[in-house]
């Protein structure tokens, strides 16, 4: 009895399905009826008209426009993203640039703090290889005296050695060049301002300065405070004249002649109130014996200043007053 209706539920679905298979073609039938007839009534269309050569060089040339349209775009992008990159670098090289800012000046801080200090040792290193370079000298001498060799011996009129105080005229001898060192022309100047140097020392132990140049020459000075029980006591501790060119002064030829600048000079120092100081370089050694011989015959008593190579003329209240002969 289950089995028939089981048949009998599959007869049923196999005629639903044959009912709608049925409709289907039925409505596609009249669907290609009806297309047929759109189709008899529509117009025919017009032949496509042939495009002419302007036009198609025109749409050739808006073509190209749009390509070059596009390249420029693309660089543009390009352009504001290198833009980008480069606002993030110079932002980093200003922080960079920032830090370095900071650094140097706290460098330059210590450097201050340490300027004195370091000048203090240079200029005593510089007064200790003086003593050192004027050893020296006087050993190559005397052993260039032990030398067996023919010599002329010249009479100078003050054999004896004395202490220059009076009027000092001082001479540097470099390169085979003669200047006249105007020193008392700086010391002058270093005088009408040494009140306000010392006004500017503020806390400060030391001050380092710089004055001229007058006649080819600086002169840089060192001011140092002591503080005593009454207060405090500024003294003037060291002072060094630098030439502002190794060219200063004439060739010791030419100065000897007749008219020379050094000539002129001499003539306003006298014989009878003046010494003349020759600051001399290992490399004018036989144009000192020279310039001293001139000097000799002329009436002046000479005193030698033999310096080392680098080390320029200089003064402190530690130092020897001149010997002239």
């Amino acid at each position: 009895m289950a089995r028939r209706q089981a048949s009998d539920q599959e007869a049923v679905g196999a005629d639903s399905f044959l009912d709608v298979i049925t409709n289907i073609v039925g409505i596609l039938i009249i669907l290609v009826m009806v297309v047929g007839e759109r189709a008899k009534l529509a117009p025919v269309p017009a032949q496509a008209a042939v495009p002419s050569p302007e036009f198609v060089q025109a749409r050739h040339e808006a073509q190209s426009l749009e390509r070059d349209l596009q390249e420029i775009q693309g660089q543009m992008l390009g352009v504001q993203q290198e833009i980008q990159v480069r606002a993030i670098e110079r932002s980093q090289l200003q922080t960079l640039t920032t830090a370095v800012e900071q650094e140097l000046a706290k460098q330059q801080q210590t450097l201050g703090e340490t300027k004195g200090a370091q000048y203090a040792i240079d200029r005593d290193l510089a007064l200790a290889e003086d003593a050192l370079a004027k050893a020296n000298t006087e050993r190559e001498m005397v052993e260039k005296a032990m030398t067996p060799q023919i010599v002329q011996i010249t009479s100078y009129p003050t054999p004896l050695g004395k202490t220059v105080d009076d009027n000092e005229a001082h001479l540097q001898l470099k390169g085979g060049r003669l200047a006249v060192l105007p020193m008392d022309l700086l010391i002058a100047r270093l005088r009408s301002i040494l009140r306000s140097a010392v006004g500017r020392m503020g806390n400060s132990n030391e001050l380092v300065d710089m004055i001229g140049p007058i006649e080819g020459f600086r002169m840089r000075y060192v001011v140092s405070r002591r503080d005593v029980a009454q207060g405090s006591v500024f003294e003037l501790s060291f002072v060094e004249f630098l030439p502002t060119s190794s060219q200063l002064g004439e060739p010791v030829d030419d100065a000897l002649r007749e008219g020379s600048e050094f000539r002129a000079a001499l003539a306003r120092m006298s014989p009878d109130t003046y010494t003349i100081t020759i600051w001399t370089y290992p490399d004018s050694f036989a144009e000192y014996a020279r310039l001293k011989k001139e000097l000799y015959e002329l009436g002046y008593a000479v005193a030698a200043r033999p310096l080392p190579h680098g080390m320029a003329i200089g003064a402190s209240p530690k130092g020897s007053k001149s010997t002239a002969q």
